[in-house]
């Protein structure tokens, strides 16, 4: 029994996959961590598996796409390890139908997986969502049944077309049937000696069908060739199979802006490893046993290509100029742009008359407090959480707060949410809706991930076909265009503007100064991007009594990029640069000389304080004159002060890889440290009170994800954080101040 155990055939194949064929197990590792919460839990991907949402809404159809996703990924494994296993067991050939039992005998890998997720998507409805039995059962029988249509279809055109050595040969199957297995299997050696003298992958019992068992059969009296035969020309067929599966893929992207064919990031993510299945096995059809030398030289080979923009696919921030001369991007040049006695001087007249305007606008028997709102990253949270709290805390204040706002700076999701009220209060008169309304909550908290993760997978990684044009200039398409493209889709086309057409309402004081800051990836500097001239921002000249040769830290990006029509950037391209997560989002890619990248602005400043901290100091004169206060109102997408780690014993791994991840884990609270000290000294210059007004999200055990992505679950924790006692004692803090 212990031998025909060992030597079953799905047990073999599991084992011959676990010794030589170790890129396709790892996808399936991967896999198994996203529905397990094991890989990336932090930034929410296994809802992407449990929660799949199609058209918006977590659906029958979700969960049938997502089945039908994985039954591909299932075939393209079976053509896979069809095309590197099966010559090592040639007794398939001589099996009626030999790649169907293949495929039954391959099996077990994919019904653990299966089974397992089921019973995830089951424990999170369950958990979670407090979904009804019936509608748990309707998901799960929509997996089932997308699973089984796309195996049906495959198989199908498999069984119409792959041979076996009865139909090579023109005889019965059935009367072979009887005859005897391979002598070797009715020798009594112990299972040590068979296994230590055969070349070939030993196989004793085999699955004819799911439930039905049977001994494998003897070949010894087949001709080998014909064999061989038989098995090339199902490779052939598999080969053919895996080919139109790409090219559908590559054609699937074309149609990515109809909004049907837009599937569930989960099975974008499914559909990106299928294609890696379908490369590894060409690889091997070509290659054979140098397959793996073959691969890692081409990766190399490839990443050494990338560094010439003959084979380098750059993102672009739209409406930008990419054909004219370059912005020269030396230090000197920086430093000239930026230490322009004229131009500051000039600036900051314009800073003073915006403010006299903001202060007309809130003329009053009293001084009114100044309010500065600095909002965190943190994907779609913070841009829900960020846009919530501001129809919120406005709504309290009768208007008062975003009328007495001046300035709002932060980083990546905070932004988008701040941008978009910002957008509203502007368009106010003629919305239809109060711009408190639920509507607009729900606009900027809908999905964003699903293009992004489809365009990876059907574009972005191989050919970029398909271009758009703004304006004068053309772009290629890829996922930083979808991004932009769902954005103005999920928020009615408000932001749809280029940043030029916020100068005069900024100026007008109508909508408060928004400042973006994305990271150079160069050298750590920040890029300042604003509607307005804010050179006074970048000058770091010391008074006389200061002796140090300081360098540039903040760039202005109109005035660098001014022969490169600056000003005609695409505002949801700003908002993009400044939200620019490693890997989801592309890093966009600047006209200057040499080539600068930009990414997310939380590496340097999350909340956007180094921005509002220096614009106060640098206009503290007309602040102390001319208001009664500063208010500096945060909003967080976690608690300021984190639970201490108390773990005290850690791994070798742990130990060895401490510093670094350490460093990446604690970059906020770094960065919440050496600001409070710069708010310490910032206070010497006022003889008025700054009160630093919090709200937090309450994340602390980082349940909600960091993701573009929010669940219905999430949505719920976001807004249920501002009856947190913390944040109910912010707002009647924030009332008292505002009265």
């Amino acid at each position: 029994m212990i031998r025909k155990l060992i030597f079953f055939f799905p047990l073999q194949l599991l084992l011959v996959n676990l010794k030589r064929n170790h890129l396709l197990l790892i996808l399936w590792l991967i896999l198994f961590g996203f529905v397990s919460k094991l890989i990336a839990s932090k930034y929410g991907i296994y809802y992407l598996f449990l929660a799949p949402e199609y058209l918006g809404t977590v659906s029958f159809w979700s969960y049938g796409i997502m089945g039908f996703a994985i039954g591909g990924f299932v075939m393209t494994f079976n053509i896979s390890s069809y095309i590197i296993n099966s010559k090592r067991f040639p007794f398939i050939a001589a099996l009626k139908r030999p790649f169907l039992r293949f495929c039954i005998n391959n099996s077990l890998l994919p019904f653990i997986f299966m089974t397992y997720y089921i019973l995830q998507v089951i424990h999170y409805h369950i958990n979670n969502e407090n979904t009804s039995l019936t509608t748990i059962a309707i998901y799960v029988f929509a997996i089932v049944f997308g699973y089984t249509i796309n195996i049906i279809s495959s198989l199908t055109y498999f069984l119409s077309t792959n041979k076996n050595i009865f139909k090579k040969l023109g005889i019965s199957a059935n009367l072979d049937d009887e005859k005897q297995v391979n002598s070797l299997f009715t020798k009594q050696e112990n299972i040590y000696e068979t296994l230590k003298n055969n070349r070939k992958w030993h196989v004793e019992m085999y699955l004819h069908t799911p439930f039905i068992v049977k001994p494998a059969r003897d070949i010894s009296h087949y001709d080998k060739k014909m064999l061989k035969s038989v098995i090339s020309q199902n490779h052939l067929n598999a080969s053919f199979f895996e080919i139109v599966i790409f090219i559908s893929l590559i054609g699937l992207g074309l149609f990515s802006e109809n909004v049907y064919c837009v599937i569930p990031a989960g099975a974008s993510i499914i559909l990106f490893f299928t294609i890696l299945f379908i490369l590894m096995s060409a690889f091997y059809a070509w290659f054979k046993g140098w397959t793996t030398i073959i691969f890692v030289s081409l990766f190399f080979l490839i990443n050494h290509l990338s560094k010439n923009d003959q084979f380098n696919y750059d993102n672009m921030a739209y409406g930008l100029n990419y054909t004219s001369e370059k912005a020269d991007y030396s230090n000197q040049n920086l430093y000239n742009i930026g230490n322009n006695l004229d131009t500051i001087n000039s600036d900051k007249k314009n800073a003073i008359a915006i403010l006299n305007n903001w202060k007309n606008k809130n003329n009053s028997t009293t001084k009114p407090k100044i309010v500065f709102i600095n909002t965190s990253g943190g994907g779609s949270r913070s841009m829900l959480w960020t846009f919530y709290m501001l129809q919120t805390s406005d709504s309290l204040t009768n208007g008062k707060l975003f009328n007495q706002t001046h300035l709002i700076t932060g980083s990546s999701g905070g932004m988008i949410g701040a941008s978009y009220f910002r957008e509203l209060a502007l368009q106010k008169p003629a919305l239809n809706h109060s711009i408190y309304s639920k509507n607009y909550a729900n606009n900027i908290s809908q999905d964003l991930l699903n293009p992004i993760a489809f365009s990876i997978a059907t574009n972005d990684f191989f050919f970029r076909l398909k271009k758009h044009k703004v304006g004068n200039y053309t772009y290629r398409k890829d996922r930083g265009y979808s991004f932009e493209r769902q954005l103005l889709l999920n928020t009615d086309n408000a932001l749809d503007k280029n940043i030029k057409d916020y100068t005069l309402p900024e100026y007008n004081s109508e909508i408060p100064i928004m400042i973006l800051s994305p990271t150079i990836i160069n050298d750590g500097r920040r890029m300042l991007i604003s509607s307005q001239p804010i050179s006074y921002l970048t000058s770091n000249k010391h008074p006389n009594s200061v002796k140090n040769k300081s360098i540039i830290e903040n760039i202005e990006f109109t005035r660098l990029f001014e022969k490169q029509d600056a000003n005609n950037l695409k505002f949801t391209s700003a908002l993009r640069m400044s939200a620019t997560f490693p890997i989801i989002m592309p890093r966009v890619s600047l006209p200057t000389e040499p080539k600068t990248n930009v990414i997310d602005a939380g590496m340097r400043d999350n909340f956007g304080k180094l921005t509002t901290y220096k614009y106060i100091h640098t206009f503290k004169k007309w602040i102390n004159e001319n208001t009664s206060g500063i208010i500096i109102l945060t909003l967080r997408d976690k608690p300021k002060e984190l639970v201490v780690n108390k773990q005290s014993i850690n791994s070798i791994t742990e130990n060895f890889l401490s510093p670094v991840g350490s460093l990446y884990d604690n970059l906020f609270p770094i960065q919440d440290y050496n600001l409070d000290e710069m708010l310490h000294y910032l206070g010497n210059d006022f003889n008025k009170p700054i009160d630093i007004i919090d709200f937090e999200l309450n994340n602390s055990k980082n349940e909600i994800s960091l993701s573009w992505h929010l669940t219905g679950n999430e949505k719920e924790k976001i807004l249920n954080s501002i009856h947190s006692k913390k944040n109910q004692e912010s707002l009647k803090r924030l009332k008292l101040l505002l009265l």
